[in-house]
């Protein structure tokens, strides 16, 4: 092609007429934007809860919820207790339930008995020693224990049994399985008790006499009243 057949196009340009253009189209987006989140924001207004500050029904909730953190406590303290004593109870039926079947048990001699281990109290300032002892048969069977017990104190220093002319001490038997026994004796001053000594007479089934000594350091419980 020959460089005679090039034509040279000239494009008058408005420039102001284009920035015109411009500023309307920028304006015209700006107020759609404008429009939208008026219109979203209007509609999210009308959507909202109000807040509302009810400061004395705040405090009546907080109240009552330290009211029933309160309860849940006293009740929860409730439970423990009653848990406890149960457990007490539960522990008391085991050590029947253990001699119950230490009675029933044994054949030994049907005139056969014992004390069980007793619970001796001992308060100094009154000279006064509190006795709950159980005295049972060794032997199954039916037959009927009749007899008499005496509590005597053995003394350390002349090594011989006090209060054998009182009548304090001095119980009836009258069981099939077992009897409880229970009372309180006292002392005098110038004596210096080393155990105490029960001692049992049977008239029936057969007469019999027993004598079980409980040493006083190693059995007696001090207590104060």
């Amino acid at each position: 092609m020959a460089a005679d057949d090039y034509k040279t196009v000239v494009t008058r340009v408005n420039v102001p007429r284009q920035r015109r253009i411009r500023i309307v189209a920028a304006s015209a987006v700006l107020v759609f934007a404008v429009g939208v989140y008026f219109l979203g924001y209007q509609h999210g207004f009308d959507d909202r809860v109000p807040l509302v500050l009810d400061e004395a029904g705040l405090k009546e909730t907080i109240s009552k919820l330290k009211t029933r953190v309160s309860v849940d406590k006293e009740t929860l303290s409730r439970l423990r207790t009653e848990l406890s004593e149960s457990a007490r109870g539960v522990d008391a039926l085991e050590r029947e339930l253990v001699f119950y079947r230490d009675i029933m048990s044994s054949t030994e001699d049907v005139s056969a008995v014992k004390i069980r281990p007793p619970d001796l109290n001992w308060d100094p300032e009154l000279r006064q020693l509190e006795y709950r002892a159980v005295v049972q048969r060794l032997a199954p069977g039916s037959q009927f224990y009749r007899g008499g017990l005496r509590i005597q104190i053995v003394d350390a220093e002349e090594n011989s049994v006090l209060l054998e002319d009182s009548d304090a001490g001095n119980h009836d038997l009258a069981f099939k399985y077992f009897q409880r026994i229970s009372g309180t004796l006292t002392l005098p001053d110038n004596i210096s008790p080393a155990a105490v000594r029960f001692g049992i007479e049977l008239s029936s089934p057969r007469k019999r006499q027993y004598e079980q000594n409980f040493d006083w350091s190693g059995s007696i419980v001090y207590s104060t009243q």
